[in-house]
């Protein structure tokens, strides 16, 4: 006969065995199996909400703000460190090399205008990355001058007779394509000479080769601080009617840019798909006059002359100055102060005196 004292021994056993293996059977629960309370716990993380460590993303999907040490001088971006040299690549702007691949990649748009009433744009590329470029076409002298300004190494395939001269007669850092193919490739979908191609990997390659990567100390833009207003007259959609066509933007307020369109539809890269955008729009008032029976120009880039900036929706009237080829254009309010621009990509366009820009 068992009694009750040891009844009452065997029951403390039963119940310290019963403990133990469900602290077992918990410890050896599968992965990714769990109650409420421990999905819970996963989201909300420690007292102070804060993930354990072993649960933080790695160290290269987010980036600490301390890391990103230098600001960008051309379109304000935060960066981890200032690149070596910027590359400058004249993008062809012809019907059929519409749409462009690329643009919405570079630090800085220009539009200027060519022979035969159209443009070409001069991207360029400092911290900015594109796995494709171009189409990539021909120089001409007042390209090169705006690559100078920001001491990039200039890309282009050909050039007209008095580019060829300006590369004869200066030390300039360029890469043409008809001469080093290297690191350029055509696209078979697009009908030559539509269709030259490139990348920022393969074009810093070949300036290595050519030993052009040399250290460049550019003078920036100014930028306003984030919480830093942008005074002026109320401007949301501006015109420019180019000889090829209406150059429209219209400022997003919820993404705050501006949104470019050509002849009213939107104007897209073709790669990504994506709507190209601004942040800021320069409109550049240049002389501009044809020399020759193919209606090459001289386009006056010394000098001063009138400057609308378009930003937040508003634009500010202003002027913009330049007193060497290398200088940079400094562009100036009416007060007389340089003008500060938002944190993002820039495009300048570059117009005739007697282009009417329209805004509202």
């Amino acid at each position: 006969m068992i009694s009750k004292k040891a009844l009452a021994g065997h029951g403390m056993i039963l119940l310290f065995i019963t403990v133990l293996m469900a602290i077992m059977v918990s410890a050896c629960e599968l992965p990714g199996r769990s109650d409420s309370g421990d999905a819970a716990e996963r989201i909300s993380g420690d007292a102070d909400g804060v993930l354990p460590e072993s649960e933080q993303p790695p160290s290269g999907d987010m980036a600490p703000e301390d890391e990103f040490a230098v600001q960008g001088p051309i379109d304000g971006a935060m960066i981890e460190e200032m690149p070596i040299r910027a590359i400058a690549v004249t993008v062809d702007n012809y019907k059929l090399a519409r749409p462009q691949t690329g643009l919405d990649k570079a630090d800085l748009v220009y539009e200027i205008p060519v022979e035969g009433g159209i443009t070409r744009y001069l991207a360029i590329f400092f911290h900015g990355q594109a796995d494709v470029i171009g189409p990539i076409r021909s120089a001409r002298p007042y390209l090169i001058d705006l690559a100078r300004e920001w001491d990039a190494v200039y890309i282009h395939v050909g050039q007209s007779p008095q580019a060829q001269v300006y590369f004869k007669n200066g030390k300039i850092a360029h890469i043409n394509q008809m001469y080093h193919s290297s690191g350029f490739w055509r696209d078979k979908a697009r009908k030559a000479p539509h269709n030259l191609y490139s990348d920022t990997k393969d074009l810093w390659d070949e300036i290595v080769k050519l030993g052009w990567d040399k250290k460049a100390e550019i003078t920036g833009y100014k930028f306003r601080a984030a919480d830093e207003s942008f005074s002026g007259e109320i401007a949301t959609e501006l015109t420019i009617p180019y000889q090829y066509g209406d150059v429209g933007y219209r400022y997003d307020e919820t993404a705050g840019m501006y949104l470019r369109s050509l002849n009213d539809s939107p104007y897209k890269d073709l790669a990504s798909d994506a709507r190209l955008a601004a942040a800021n729009v320069l409109v550049q008032q240049v002389s501009v006059r044809s020399f020759d029976a193919e209606g090459r120009l001289v386009i006056d880039l010394i000098g001063e002359g009138d400057a609308l900036l378009f930003s937040e929706g508003h634009v500010q009237k202003g002027s913009w100055k330049k007193t060497s080829v290398t200088s940079r254009t400094v562009f100036y309010d009416v007060s007389g102060a340089e003008m500060r621009m938002k944190t993002g990509q820039t495009w300048i366009q570059l117009v005739p005196g007697w282009v009417q820009v329209r805004y509202r």
